[in-house]
């Protein structure tokens, strides 16, 4: 038996070039494919957002016209007249809303024995809040400081403002006369 000469005829193994070569031709064609589907899903996906882009420059212009005939009709409206009539209604509410029995009573027990009250002079600002001026007498200096101290410590009422003290004089024997301003609070609610 006789042995090929290999050297004379090599073998040439050209497979894997045309394995491999197919699958790349393969893969290109699948990124194409998928390619020029996803330009076509993106080009019909930009259309419709055209088509809305359309519609909503149309509502736009609908609402821009709506826009234009309220502020000419609520030009027309007396503003300033309006803020006075509802501060007053405001103050009328606020008023309303807090009881002078529960306020009194409020009062009576924050008060010291030895100090006398000459007048409570409430006053609702235009947010509802209730302020009370006071005016009285105190026995004496200590009995003054412990009524602010209760005042101070009473959830009812907040910050207490000393407007006016007198101490007993020649001209005021009857004791120390004081004044202050309180906000009160019903219920102790802020």
């Amino acid at each position: 038996m006789r042995r090929p000469n290999l050297a004379s005829a090599p073998f040439l193994n050209t497979r894997p070039v045309w394995v491999l070569g197919g699958a790349l031709l393969v893969t290109a064609v699948a990124l194409t494919v998928i390619s020029v589907s996803e330009f076509l899903l993106k080009r019909e996906e930009e259309e419709g957002l055209r088509q809305r882009l359309t519609v909503l420059q149309q509502r736009r212009e609908v609402v821009a016209q709506a826009v234009g005939e309220l502020n000419r009709t609520l030009a027309v409206v007396p503003w300033k007249q309006l803020q006075g009539d509802t501060a007053a209604l405001g103050q009328i509410a606020g008023k309303r809303s807090w009881a002078w029995t529960t306020m009194l009573a409020d009062v009576e027990r924050v008060l010291p024995w030895d100090v006398r009250l000459v007048s409570i002079s409430p006053s609702v600002d235009d947010k509802g809040r209730v302020r009370l001026a006071l005016v009285g007498v105190a026995a004496g200096r200590d009995s003054w400081l412990k009524l602010l101290t209760r005042l101070f410590n009473d959830p009812s009422f907040a910050e207490p403002v000393p407007a006016l003290e007198e101490a007993p004089s020649a001209t005021n024997p009857g004791g120390y006369r004081f004044q202050l301003a309180v906000r009160y609070l019903p219920g102790g609610r802020p």
